[in-house]
């Protein structure tokens, strides 16, 4: 499907789950996005946060959509579409409620700057190295 163009972004959900690869996903070009999740019963860090084997959220042109799920059909997995693209913002709704709402320029912000933040809480400054003392 990447080399037939019809995807435009895949992100596997493999470290932190969806939540994750959506934020990371709309890093690069500060491409957001409006979920719509439906918990059937999980709970919602599970939802959110859970590492499930396997999966892995693409984002496509709405024209190949059909495209996608066939090809999901002829390899015997699930695919559904869960959301759409809008600009600068991260919207995730779950069971019609939402769950984060955040721009991705500040989420973008807080993690990159995730570990020193966490260098420099637990670790007394005479201790962190010159370089993250600059930071």
């Amino acid at each position: 499907m990447i080399l037939a163009r019809h995807i435009e972004s895949a992100h596997d959900c493999s470290e932190g789950g969806l939540s994750i690869a959506l934020a990371e996903s709309a890093f690069p070009r500060l491409i957001g996005a409006e979920i719509d999740l439906n918990s059937h019963g999980v709970f919602a860090e599970a939802l959110l946060f859970g590492e499930t084997a396997s999966r892995v959220i693409i984002s496509c042109d709405p024209t190949k959509a059909s495209i996608i799920q066939q090809t999901a059909v002829q390899w015997g997995v699930r695919a559904e579409r869960i959301g759409h693209t809008i600009p600068e913002k991260l919207v995730v709704k779950i069971d019609g409620k939402v769950s984060v709402s955040a721009a991705v320029s500040e989420l973008k912000q807080i993690w990159d700057t995730a570990l020193t933040r966490a260098l420099h809480a637990e670790t007394p400054e005479h201790l962190v190295p010159e370089t993250l003392q600059k930071s």
